[in-house]
């Protein structure tokens, strides 16, 4: 937790004990201390994703990095115009603007200064709304919230999202908002916006938001509980909102992950929700902390028009469903992927949130890709069974097999695996179980993640309780991936390194098999284990990656994953190799320049290949 001053602190406490009456006086207190009561104008904003010292020219350039339109804000914005009508709604994709701005030579990260800027100047009556979703982005994001208050400090911050939820303490203290919305906040943003309009006319507070923080005086208070919106909540139609984003042309500067980009880079996507929530109780995931326990599912119907919308009047070509969940109800979900084959043809889409494995059946799947799926992933996370008893993951290995035997009858849909190394305490042999588990599974793509202490995750306390320093941070180099934050991709130890001298030196290479299998590896161990597994399971001994029918997918799968990974030599010796056996000489030639470049100028890619001579022969 931050450090705070002993008053706030003293505050916060007050607040959890204070009786209702007194908590709703201390909110009305605060809401009459705002600079703006009842805003003309909501200016929601959406942080770059990318911080400026991770920030690579060359990659957004090649669209390797995502632009997820910001939904969230979306939602918002329509729940403010339900309260009022005549509100001025405004969003900012700051992200969307970075990725698209970098492709003039005279670009500057903090280009965002000019634009906030300059839209608010147009209106004094502003409110702004801040999105925090990962601790990732989280410097940007202070950065914006300070710099608003320092130059505009009449103007309220309120600020949401999965991380501000979670650090919303730290936020107040550090002065990057007046008030902080956790967790879902459609139902309590409309209890504020209302309480605004309430104050204009001179009405007295009735009713407090719950489950926010603010700072009155100097100290922090905070409402417990939560309002998590229920089904009719979150059962928007959308469509008059979309025209706050550019919708149309996201697909220009970036990708929804990787499988955007694998179903054709130049098709223009879109993200569609049909519901929130999840029934698994996964100990690595925020899910079911930040959206409740309940699944909330939106009408098919609206779900399917909005869907159409997109197709028809945005030019959308392709989706990726947000759903944590998508099979939850299976008559439900039927009726769904039904609709959408029957009412719109040669629509496409994607699943990167993943699937639920022992949810897809013959029936499901069958009509899942009538409807559109071109690609999808499953969460398996651990081919040992015990732990998957004990991340509470609602499945066994036996019904990935029984899944398996069902994506094996539809070669064209591109399947990825999720699979998680590094959970408290496991042994290697317990990661060597997941290790051989995807490579008898065999799918297109096995996906290694390093398990992360993640705020709002049940097995974050106990990454707390064994003493792990990443919980004391939030930034980029705390992703899954460590070859997505390491600049140029470059990450990991030379044999024998060991950075203490009371633990072993950390192995390398295929040297990671050696290890004895009751040895719980530390963290920069993990790393090389997680960077062995991925080249052997993936570029070396990938059966989809020898000469047959799944080789083009297999190509196309890293044509568009290589956008985001430009100096990664075993990415280039993959298409090199690909490439020759479909006879496109010239592609080969240029990935064998490419990878003979990266290779003179990379004292890291040399260093990989004498462990992996294998990539000297993809290459060629």
């Amino acid at each position: 937790m931050p450090n705070i001053s002993s008053a706030s602190a003293v505050a916060a406490m007050d607040t959890r004990s204070a009786s209702p009456h007194e908590l709703l006086e201390k909110y009305a207190r605060f809401h009459a201390s705002l600079g703006v009561r009842n805003p003309r104008k909501l200016l929601l904003i959406n942080p770059p994703q990318v911080p400026e010292d991770m920030f690579s020219i060359d990659i957004a350039r090649r669209r390797g990095y995502f632009a997820y339109p910001p939904m969230g804000l979306v939602y918002i914005a329509a729940v403010a115009r339900s309260v009022d009508p005549s509100i001025d709604l405004r969003i900012i994709d700051l992200n969307y603007e970075m990725l698209k701005r970098c492709h003039d030579p005279h670009f500057r990260f903090d280009f965002w200064k000019d634009l906030i800027r300059e839209e608010l100047s147009k209106e004094a009556r502003v409110h702004v709304g801040v999105s925090c979703m990962f601790g990732a982005t989280r410097s940007i994001f202070m950065e914006i919230d300070r710099w608003i208050h320092e130059l505009y400090p009449a103007i309220p911050v309120l600020v949401g999202g999965v991380q501000a939820s979670y650090d919303y303490d730290e936020l107040l203290e550090k002065d990057c908002a007046d008030i902080v919305f956790r967790k879902e906040s459609e139902h309590s943003f409309r209890v504020f916006l209302q309480n605004c309009r309430n104050a204009e006319s001179g009405r007295p507070i009735t009713e407090m938001p719950q489950g926010i923080g603010f700072r009155l005086n100097g100290e922090i208070a905070e409402s417990p509980g939560a309002m998590i919106p229920t089904a009719e909540e979150i059962d928007i139609d959308l469509r008059p909102y979309y025209s706050l984003i550019p919708i149309s042309t996201y697909h220009q500067y970036g990708s929804l992950a990787a499988f955007s980009r694998y179903n054709g880079e130049d098709k223009p996507f879109a993200t569609v929700l049909s519901n929130r929530g999840c029934r698994a109780q996964c100990t690595f995931c925020t899910v079911r902390d930040f959206n409740g326990r309940a699944v909330r599912q939106r009408d098919v119907r609206r779900v399917v028009d909005e869907i159409k919308f997109l197709v028809e009047k945005c030019g959308i070509k392709q989706i990726d469903w947000l759903d944590d969940d998508l099979l939850y109800n299976p008559a439900r979900a039927l009726e769904m992927f039904r609709a959408i084959a029957a009412e719109a043809p040669g629509f496409e889409w994607i699943c990167n949130n993943g699937l639920i494995g022992a949810a897809v059946t013959e029936e499901n799947m069958e009509w899942m890709v009538k409807s559109g799926m071109k690609a999808l992933k499953i969460g398996v996370e651990s081919g040992n069974d015990e732990w998957l008893k004990k991340i509470k993951k609602p499945t066994v290995k036996r019904k990935q097999y029984e899944a398996d035997r069902i994506f094996k009858k539809y070669p064209d849909v591109f399947v990825s695996g999720n699979f998680i190394v590094g959970f408290p305490k496991e042994t290697f042999g317990e990661m060597m179980d997941t290790y051989t588990f995807a490579r008898d599974l065999a799918w297109d793509w096995a996906s290694f993640y390093i398990c992360q202490p993640l705020k709002g995750t049940e097995i974050y306390a106990v990454f707390q309780s064994l003493g792990d320093e990443r919980c004391d941070y939030e930034n980029y180099d705390k992703t899954l991936n460590p070859g997505r934050s390491a600049v140029r991709g470059e990450f990991g130890y030379y044999k024998g390194y060991h950075g203490d001298r009371d633990r072993p030196p950390v192995l390398t290479g295929r040297d990671i098999f050696k290890l004895p299998k009751d040895q719980v590896p530390s963290k920069e161990q993990i790393k090389e284990i997680w960077f062995t597994f991925n080249l052997v399971a993936n570029f070396i001994d990938n059966p989809s990656f020898r000469p047959g029918p799944h080789m083009a997918k297999l190509v196309r799968w890293f044509e568009s994953i290589s956008g985001a990974y430009p100096f990664d030599a075993s990415m280039i010796a993959a298409l090199a190799y690909g490439h020759r056996h479909l006879g496109n000489e010239s592609k080969r030639k240029e990935m064998q320049r490419r990878f003979d470049a990266v290779l003179k100028d990379s004292p890291y890619w040399q260093r990989r290949c004498e462990e992996f001579p294998e990539l000297l022969e993809l290459a060629r």
